[in-house]
């Protein structure tokens, strides 16, 4: 009888593994499930450090869209990658925040009746969590907002699944005030409401379809009387300051990353798409710096923009956070574009708002075998 073949040294299979593909993640739960010796690397804290380091910002998986064929009836994942969740489409849920590898849902306008509550799904491993209503005037379409957050301590968020996360919500309070209150699901309660007064008349609301970006410890949404609510994570305090230049208007933009980091907002004009940031002077004034003017015909594909004017309406309907990357709408037909390299291709023949879903493969669903 032949010997057995010689068996690898750990130190080489890491660097097999080191390989396989971030946006394939099937790659490395198939290697999971091979042995126990092989698991016992994926799901080491140094294979993991290497990962990311390689393999640097999460991919995008997939991308979760409201609208089209399933709009009002919920949300769909339309795959980028290899990536495959158990379920496509989440009937009835309509996506309102992607981040640290968790998608965040309210009841489509069919179910608003009937739900009562949000959901909070990570397409990777599969798991839905429900999370209650904050207050029973917080519905979708009546002026709230929400976001998702890790809230695992140390996380680097590049891979997070199924630790503790947290959800922000922002509504209009009673009279004229604003409210906020954060949801944690190690606790499974919500935060004492914190509240700041406005100067409009009622009604005052977040803008629906403008989503919120995280920035430190800072969530920011954009409210209809163009001003930024501020909710602070670590100290749940809440402000409003003015979103751009008095005679600026936030119709059709969105709130994103600037390129260094910080807030920033873009919106579109004619056929250009105009780049403002959040900047501190010298002096130490805070303020809205407009810093760059990007003609899209020169970057969209060629007939992006040439259906009849009337129907040419653009407008922003998606960003990658913490990239220059964002999503154009342009009639039917959405844009991923790279604002840094200027390179831009169609990704979705209709959706009306886009979720890029970025993550690594879970590591932990890896070696165990699950959250495929």
């Amino acid at each position: 009888m032949p010997p057995p073949p010689p068996v690898l040294l750990d130190e080489l299979l890491e660097e097999v593994f080191l390989r396989l593909p971030p946006d394939e993640p099937e790659h490395l739960i198939r290697a999971s499930s091979v042995c126990r010796p092989w698991r016992r690397i994926l799901a080491g804290r140094g294979f993991r450090r290497r990962y990311l380091e390689i393999h640097g910002t999460p991919p995008v998986l997939g991308l979760l869209r409201n609208g089209g064929s399933t709009y009002p009836l919920g949300s769909g994942f339309v795959p980028t990658s290899a990536f495959r969740p158990a379920e496509l489409d989440l009937p009835g849920w309509s996506a309102v925040d992607c981040r640290h590898g968790r998608a965040l849902f309210f009841p489509s306008p069919t179910r608003i009746k009937d739900v009562y509550g949000l959901l909070v799904w990570d397409p990777v491993t599969g798991d839905q969590r429900h999370v209650p209503s904050p207050d029973m005037n917080f519905r979708l379409g009546f002026g709230a907002a929400a976001a998702v957050v890790c809230a695992a301590e140390g996380c680097d968020h590049c891979g997070c699944h199924g630790g503790p996360f947290r959800v922000a919500a922002v509504f209009a309070g009673a009279g004229q005030e604003i409210s906020a209150r954060l949801y944690s699901s190690e606790t499974g309660t919500w935060s004492e409401l914190t509240s700041v007064h406005h100067p409009y008349h009622p009604p005052y609301s977040c803008a629906n379809n403008m989503r919120s970006v995280l920035v430190g410890d800072a969530l920011y949404f954009i409210s209809l009387k163009n001003q930024i609510i501020e909710y602070r994570l670590g100290t749940l305090g809440l402000s409003l300051f003015d979103l751009l230049p008095e005679g600026k208007s936030m119709f059709l933009g969105m709130l994103m990353t600037a390129e260094d980091g910080g807030l920033g907002f873009a919106k579109p004009e004619g056929t250009t798409l105009t780049l403002w940031s959040r900047d501190t002077s010298p002096n130490g004034a805070v303020g809205w710096a407009q810093h760059r003017v990007i003609n899209l015909e020169t970057v969209l594909p060629r007939g992006a923009l040439s259906i009849p004017f009337e129907s040419c309406m653009i407008w922003l309907v998606g960003f990658m956070e913490g990239t220059q990357v964002i999503f154009i709408g342009i009639y039917a037909t959405v844009y991923m574009v790279e604002l840094k390299s200027g390179r831009a291709r169609k990704v979705l023949d209709q959706g009306m708002d886009v979720y890029p879903y970025m993550s690594f493969p879970a590591m932990k669903a890896a070696c165990t075998g699950q959250g495929h």
